[in-house]
């Protein structure tokens, strides 16, 4: 968790500009008084500022809900009903939209799907401030669930394709996050290593058998 320190004439004052940087109210913050501060003589000889250290009051409910709120205002300009669901996975929030026309939001291949979340995780961060404490995804129709569970098959396909012939296959081009869907999922295989080539949207993932046949 991220700690602060703020400055003021009063504590009072310290906490004010606590809670406008943070851009939150009073409730949200734990504070704890470092110095309380004085006017010194006559307000010039020993003037000695208030200084507090403050800690966000769960940071990470305040981010889904600004995410939340987001995607909420962004799927009105969409001429569709949609519900969402979220769900909370390893450190990762899943907005999941559900609806009969959510479909146009995956595309081909869910690249529409990917740059609708490139833009929703931009517009959150903007409105957070900075790094979000909160790993955020974009899902349709769990489109993203289903991908995931299909590149770790094809993974292990592959993988057993390239033992059995003892020679390099590879995956058709594939964007960064799926790329790291392969990798993730031969790491603890010992009979094989990958390794990503070629350049841009054309990068895809070679699996490398450890033992070349015979």
């Amino acid at each position: 968790m991220e700690v602060y320190e703020f400055e003021g004439k009063t504590v009072e004052e310290a906490v004010e500009k606590a809670c406008a940087e943070l851009k939150t109210e009073r409730e949200n913050l734990e504070i704890e008084v470092i110095s309380e501060g004085s006017s010194g003589i006559l307000g010039i000889v020993g003037v000695k500022k208030a200084k507090i250290r403050v800690t966000l009051k769960d940071q990470t409910k305040r981010a889904i809900k600004l995410a939340k709120d987001v995607l909420e205002k962004f799927l009105s300009y969409f001429p569709m009903p949609a519900k969402l669901q979220i769900e909370d996975e390893q450190g990762i929030t899943r907005f999941n939209i559900i609806g009969d026309g959510s479909g146009i939001l995956i595309g081909k291949q869910g690249q529409t799907l990917n740059e609708l979340e490139h833009i929703f995780q931009k517009m959150v961060q903007k409105q957070w401030g900075g790094l979000l404490p909160v790993k955020i995804v974009l899902d349709a129709e769990g489109y993203r669930k289903r991908r995931i569970e299909s590149l770790k098959e094809t993974a292990q396909r592959l993988a057993a394709k390239a033992k059995k012939l003892g020679r390099t296959v590879s995956t058709a081009p594939l964007p960064p996050a799926e790329r790291r869907v392969i990798h993730i999922t031969l790491q603890q295989d010992s009979g094989i290593k990958t390794r990503s080539s070629g350049e841009g949207e054309l990068k895809r993932v070679n699996i490398i058998p450890t033992r070349a046949s015979q």
